[in-house]
């Protein structure tokens, strides 16, 4: 019993725990230094059978912390689930939810994060309730961590913001400089990169101050990639390698394993061809043991990619084989997506173009399919953070309620002394309950908001555009008055991301949007069905009026380069447009009005094509 020999009888002069043991505490700082040896350490030194349900619940407390320090996210879950079989939140309240605060940080890394968002609100509240600090920091730091995971970045901000200037520590999970390092992370993964830079830099500043060197390789990891994202290709190259060597001197070879599988993508923006598929296949022997599925599927595409940029067409099948051993179509339909138009790309290059063709068009049918899924997805995890925000407004009441009886039973010996006291707090609790049904019906009203809305564009999305036209068409059938229909497809969409990020991808969609606004009539309808696709419904316009008005659009959408204001970038749509004709149905037109589009491509897109079943116009 190397760590933990004298632990056991420290708890047993103690009923309930509210601190972790000094050995535990020794052994966290020590993560920072030496996570491997940790890690051995601990496996060759479990409690005794006869130590307390305490001590072997705060052995697998750290022994979690470990895992998850060497990103072993199922081990860490594990290993916080047995700690968790030993004690109860009745036996062992304060343990019990550093516990289940341990286990959450293990889920969220493992994908999961919103089946921990309801035990992570439990610790807020009693932390809160027993007025402990510590645990309310690191609970405000695992939620913020949480909403980061499930892109609700307000309340991911709003968490990390206040445990940073809750925080007084200089060490550990819950320090200011960890605290800014997730904050980076917030940041970075929301697009921000030049916001998540300082945060990251703070992080940094601080682990070589305080000889961290696995935290220190952690937070150059995530500043060498906002760095390289924000553009400072050279830069973040440097930290990357930087924490990839600090990973190696840890024997972190999973941290190793990351950093070059972002190095790797550096070299491809590079396109020094020979080092990416060096740091890659690298990459791929580290993360070999590892039962990392996700991670075995990247580092295949990229080295599927890096093949087919060098024209190595016979190697780019062996890795495109390769990665779709790994992939899950079910769990992975982006990925799904990607190896289709990648495929696409490896049929052109042998010249077989009726195969690349077929490749393209089911990724166009898988796209569409995973957007609408998507929208689905977005809702329920809307609807799961709206609950947990209603537990918290829950807790305040009961709070609330609780002081409300303890002023009542005071009030029975000191009425006289007490009543305005009691007439005030009442009336705040009013005030309170006022204020909280306001809030929620906010709430409600922004969550059908988003529900409709697509949240890049704030244009409406796919369901909702759908369910218009299908309301515009049987209107207009009804009460016969002419309807346009129409698609529009940005041009060369995919080369604009490939070409200058999807930073600037998306505000080609945000102008283009905005340019939609300015000039299409109230009365007309404009919603974003893909990628790059967008339906517009024109009601009470006849077909020359409607080809008139599209035709005006797509000259407007050439002058978003103008805005954007980057050198070489060209802007053009394709339209395809159709008519309500012998009460023709919804999904008819919607047909009919792709169809006009594909002729529009084919004929050299930019420009407006009608659907041959329609009435000719003279443009």
């Amino acid at each position: 019993m190397l760590i933990f020999s004298g632990v056991a009888n420290v708890f047993a002069a103690q009923a309930v725990v509210y601190s972790f043991s000094d050995e535990y505490q020794s052994l966290t700082s020590r993560l920072t230094t030496e996570p491997q040896r940790v890690l051995t350490e601990l496996t060759n030194s479990a409690p005794q059978r006869d130590a307390s349900n305490a001590v072997k619940a705060e052995y697998y407390a750290i022994l979690s912390d470990t895992y998850y320090a060497l990103t072993y996210p199922q081990k860490a879950i594990e290993s916080a689930q047995k700690g968790l079989s030993f004690i109860t939140e009745e036996s062992e309240p304060w343990l019990y939810h550093n516990l289940k605060l341990i286990e959450a940080t293990a889920i969220e890394m493992a994908g999961a994060p919103i089946d921990a968002l309801l035990a992570v609100n439990k610790a807020v509240a009693w932390a809160q309730d027993n007025h402990n600090e510590e645990t309310y920091i690191l609970a405000l730091y695992v939620r913020g961590l949480l909403f980061t995971s499930l892109n609700e970045y307000s309340g991911a901000a709003e968490n990390f913001l206040e445990a940073y200037s809750l925080s007084t520590q200089y060490t550990g999970k819950i320090s200011k400089a960890n605290i800014a390092g997730m904050i980076g992370v917030m940041y970075e993964n929301r697009g921000d990169y030049k916001l998540a830079i300082p945060y990251y830099a703070e992080a940094v500043a601080h682990a070589r101050k305080n000889n961290e060197p696995l935290n220190l390789s952690i937070v150059l990891f995530g500043l060498g990639s906002a760095n390289f994202r924000a553009g400072n290709i050279d830069l973040g190259e440097t930290q990357l390698i930087e924490s990839a060597d600090i990973a190696r001197s840890l024997d972190d070879s999973q941290g190793v394993g990351y950093a070059l599988k972002q190095l790797a993508k550096i070299s491809i923006k590079k396109q020094d061809y020979a080092l990416a598929e060096k740091r890659l296949k690298r990459a791929a022997e580290i993360f070999a043991d590892s039962e990392n599925r996700p991670i075995d599927f990247q580092i295949s595409k990229s080295l599927f990619e890096v093949a087919l940029a060098t024209g190595e067409l016979d190697k780019a099948e062996r890795h495109r084989d390769r990665a779709k051993e790994f992939l899950n179509p079910t769990t992975m339909p982006s990925d799904t997506i990607e190896i289709e138009q990648l495929e696409a790309e490896l049929a052109a290059a042998q010249g077989d173009l009726a195969v690349a063709y077929a490749h393209m068009q089911q990724a166009l049918t898988l796209s569409s399919e995973y957007h609408a899924t998507r929208n689905s997805e977005q809702l329920h995890r809307l609807r799961a953070i709206y609950r947990v925000r209603a537990s918290e407004q829950e807790n305040k009441i009961l709070e609330h309620q609780n002081r409300l009886q303890r002023f009542a039973l005071n009030a029975q010996e000191q009425r006289n002394v007490y009543l305005w006291a009691f007439l005030g707090i009442l009336l705040l609790v009013c005030c309170l309950l006022a204020v909280m049904v306001y809030r929620v019906k906010a709430q409600s009203k922004a969550l059908t908001k988003l529900a409709i809305t697509d949240d890049l564009t704030g244009l409406y999305n796919r369901r909702h555009i759908i369910e218009q036209l299908e309301r515009q068409v049987n209107a207009a059938n009804r009460y016969k008055y002419d309807l346009c229909v129409a698609i529009i497809d940005l041009d060369f969409f995919k080369k604009i991301n490939d070409s200058y990020g999807h930073a600037v991808g998306d505000r080609v969609l945000i102008e283009f949007s905005n340019i939609c606004s300015k000039n299409l009539r109230q009365s007309d309808i404009i919603g974003r069905i893909g990628g790059e696709e967008f339906l517009v419904i024109l009601p009470h316009t006849n077909l020359q009026d409607g080809y008139n008005a599209l035709d005006g659009l797509r000259h407007k959408i050439s002058m978003v380069s103008n805005v954007i204001d980057i050198k070489d970038l060209s802007i053009s749509a394709s339209i395809g447009l159709t008519f309500t004709t012998d009460g023709r149905e919804s999904m008819q037109l919607m047909a009919d009005a792709d169809t006009a589009l594909y002729q529009a491509k084919t004929l050299g897109r930019d420009q407006v094509v009608i659907h041959p079943q329609s009435t000719p116009v003279n443009s």
